[in-house]
């Protein structure tokens, strides 16, 4: 009788904890203070403008976005699916990261003047329906480039503000099973995080030595550690690997010097807002 009441209770206990659980109001003020604050940090301790806001919006979607007015929304799904403040601040860094390399306004522009001059054009209806699924397919292959340099400004953002950056490789492979290679505007999960961890190694090694002890950062080493064995064994991809991470080391550099000089506005921004108050 004592083990069927005492089994009883274990179940009584644990479902009030998962309702506990399930009834967490993940826009309470408590949660915004959370994201403003990692956000803020990111912000002041790279020297970067602060007029970005940070914003929670209800809904399970594992995601956050960025837009042309310089607010960032991280979805109370991503919330619940990161495991500490190191990986939601891999997130919000790579938001971040869209903001100041421009890429939000400059999509925008791009895609408005692009479709414009489609819709503007004398082609027959159906090569104009071939015209913007080009157009489409173009802006997603830009957009994957510009995920990749996102990624990696936020890994200098997280490691000049004190967070693991290897906390972004964890997160992104966690949610790497939502990203198609092709029909998506992000890189597919293993590349995007095999080029996220080469970057690390090679440019703060110190903190690769580190490590990272979530279950989806352990899985992804056992992805990576093949690759970086097959590659550190052979002199010729050693030398390719250095010299392309050279290069990206000293773009990185004159990027970093260039966002902390970075007015709240640009080009990109003002034509987008122009073309905005033209279109609606």
């Amino acid at each position: 009788m004592k083990k069927i009441l005492g089994l009883f209770l274990s179940l009584f206990l644990a479902a009030q904890l998962s309702a506990s659980a399930a009834d967490t109001n993940w826009t309470a003020k408590a949660n915004v203070d959370r994201v403003n604050r990692i956000g803020k940090a990111l912000l002041i301790k790279n020297n970067l403008p602060t007029k970005i806001s940070f914003k929670v919006i209800q809904t399970d979607d594992v995601n956050a976005f960025a837009n042309a007015d310089k607010e960032i929304y991280v979805y109370t799904g991503l919330l619940k699916f990161v495991n500490n403040d190191d990986e939601l601040a891999g997130v919000i860094a790579h938001e971040i990261g869209h903001i100041v390399n421009h890429h939000v306004a400059k999509q925008n522009v791009t895609s408005a003047l692009t479709s414009t001059a489609i819709a503007a054009s004398n082609l027959d209806y159906r090569l104009k329906a071939g015209a913007r699924t080009a157009n489409n397919l173009t802006m997603l292959k830009m957009s994957r480039t510009e995920e990749y340099e996102a990624d990696i400004t936020g890994v200098d953002l997280m490691t000049k503000a004190g967070y693991n950056p290897l906390a972004m490789v964890s997160v992104l492979f966690k949610i790497g099973g939502c990203y198609k290679d092709f029909t998506s505007t992000h890189p597919s999960g293993d590349k995007r995080t095999m080029y996220i961890y080469d970057y690390i190694t090679y440019t703060y090694p110190q903190k690769a030595k580190l490590g990272y002890t979530t279950d989806s950062y352990k899985k992804f080493m056992m992805y990576a550690d093949p690759i970086v064995k097959e590659r550190n064994a052979d002199p010729k991809k050693v030398a390719a690997f250095k010299k392309s991470q050279q290069k990206l080391q000293e773009k990185r550099i004159a990027k970093l010097e260039k966002y902390k000089t970075a007015k709240d506005s640009n080009a990109w921004d003002k034509s987008f807002n122009v073309i905005r108050a033209i279109s609606y």
